[in-house]
C-alpha cells in the first residue's frame, strides 16, 4: 500500500463516523460541534488528497502534515487550562523526543522492528498520552503535537545527511491518522463505558474542560 493511502482512509472513515453521529460523546467532550469536526476533516482530507505543499529549500512542508495539525493543537492548547499548558507542552516535547529517538532507532536497526513501525510508534505515542494525561483535550493535543515535533526533528537530523527535508510526508502523515485512530477508538469506548456506569466526570462541563 502507498504511503499516505492509510491516511486518507481513515480519515473517510471518521468523516463517516462524524456524519452518523458515533463520535458526538466525545466531540462534546472536546468542545466541538458535528459540523466543526466535519469541516476539520474535510480540510484535512482535502489537503491530503492533493498534497500541497510549501518550499523554503531546501526545506519542504506539507499542508496536510505539518500546517494543519499545528492549527488545530493550537485550537487545543487554547482550551486547556492557563495553568496547566506549560505542563502540557513539555509532556508533548518529551514524548517528541521518545518518537523520534525510537524511528531513528529503528530507521538504523531494522531488526528491532517486531512489527510495523505504523503499529508500534502510533501505539506508543497513544499509550504515553494516556499516561501522562487524563482529560481528552489534553491528550489529543499532547498526542497530535508530539507526532508533529517528532517529525519535524526527524526530518531535520535526515536533512543534515540528504541536503533535504520533508515534514509531514505521507509516511507521517500515516503516523498522525493511525495514532488518532487508535486514540479515538480508546476514548469514545472509554467514555461509553464511564457513562454507562455512572461516572459523570468523563462529560465534562465547559468549565470542567477548561481545567484541561
Amino acid at each position: 500500500m502507498n504511503e499516505g493511502t492509510v491516511a486518507i482512509l481513515i480519515q473517510w472513515c471518521l468523516i463517516c463516523l462524524v456524519w452518523m453521529g458515533s463520535m458526538d460523546l466525545l466531540l462534546r467532550e472536546l468542545n466541538l460541534s458535528r459540523r466543526r469536526m466535519l469541516a476539520i476533516l474535510v480540510a484535512f482530507l482535502v489537503c491530503s488528497f492533493v498534497s500541497w505543499t510549501l518550499a523554503f529549500a531546501p526545506v519542504e512542508i506539507s499542508l496536510s502534515g505539518t500546517i494543519l495539525p499545528l492549527l488545530f493543537c493550537g485550537w487545543l492548547y487554547v482550551q486547556i487550562s492557563a495553568s496547566r499548558r506549560r505542563f502540557h507542552l513539555f509532556a508533548a516535547i518529551v514524548m517528541a523526543w521518545i518518537l523520534f529517538w525510537l524511528r531513528w532507532i529503528f530507521f538504523t536497526d531494522p531488526v528491532l522492528l517486531f512489527w510495523d513501525e505504523q503499529i508500534i510508534l502510533p501505539t506508543v505515542a497513544v499509550v504515553a498520552a494516556l499516561i501522562i494525561n487524563r482529560r481528552g483535550g489534553a491528550q489529543l493535543f499532547s498526542l497530535l503535537l508530539s507526532i508533529v515535533l517528532a517529525d519535524a526533528i526527524y526530518g531535520f537530523y535526515i536533512g543534515k545527511f540528504s541536503g533535504t527535508c520533508q515534514l509531514g510526508s505521507e509516511f507521517a502523515q500515516d503516523l498522525i491518522w493511525s495514532s488518532l485512530s487508535f486514540w479515538f477508538c480508546f476514548r469514545v469506548i472509554w467514555l461509553w463505558i464511564c457513562r454507562w456506569i455512572g461516572w459523570s466526570h468523563t462529560e465534562p462541563s465547559k468549565s470542567d474542560a477548561r481545567r484541561g
